[in-house]
């Protein structure tokens, strides 16, 4: 009679963890689709993170502070030391860069993709650092997903993100993951300042 009780005791805790998981999947899923039209409405933030790339032929880390404006992105590449890679510069009207030496000069997509070796998706990294696909492309939803963790595609790239915690009454992401082919770009965010 005691192991019946205690049967149905453990059952009834099972099933109570199960539909609290539930709850929490639908809150989360509510506290998305609301903090999506405020995260839109944020026109300038700043964000300090350490950014690695990695590709089949090599890979490397980079300290990145990035500050978004309405109609310019600057971003500083730096050292662990501190020290200035490069600083870059972009609107819809072009890119500039400032390299380790303080040389300024214009750059186009074709001679960012050969510096890097890559053409990075600026047009859409404002959008999907913070945790949202580019209004401007069409996007595929993961449906799988497991909690804490979102993944879309959008223009041939897979787009991971986790570690959400609120910042400034905003629900945004501390580590966004890119893959495309052989390449995998993370970001991992030590500080917004919206």
């Amino acid at each position: 009679m005691i192991r019946y009780f205690v049967l149905i005791l453990l059952t009834s805790q099972l099933l109570a963890c199960a539909s609290i998981n539930k709850a929490t999947k639908a809150q989360n899923h509510l506290l998305a689709a609301r903090d999506v039209e405020n995260i839109s409405a944020v026109q300038q933030w700043h964000m300090l993170g350490r950014l690695s790339v990695r590709n089949a032929n090599k890979s490397w880390l980079t300290l990145l502070e990035w500050k978004h404006g309405a109609l310019v992105d600057n971003l500083t590449l730096s050292t662990s030391l501190g020290g200035v890679v490069a600083k870059l510069g972009y609107s819809k009207h072009g890119m500039v860069m400032v390299d380790e030496k303080g040389v300024l000069q214009r750059v186009s997509e074709e001679q960012l993709k050969a510096m890097l070796g890559y053409t990075p998706p600026l047009e859409h990294l404002a959008y999907w650092v913070r945790g949202l696909p580019s209004p401007k492309k069409k996007v595929e939803m993961d449906k799988g997903q497991s909690m804490g963790v979102m993944r879309f595609k959008q223009e041939a790239w897979t787009i991971q993100l986790e570690r959400f915690s609120e910042q400034g009454g905003l629900l945004l992401p501390g580590k966004i993951t890119l893959l495309k082919d052989t390449l995998k770009i993370k970001l991992v965010i030590d500080e917004w300042l919206t």
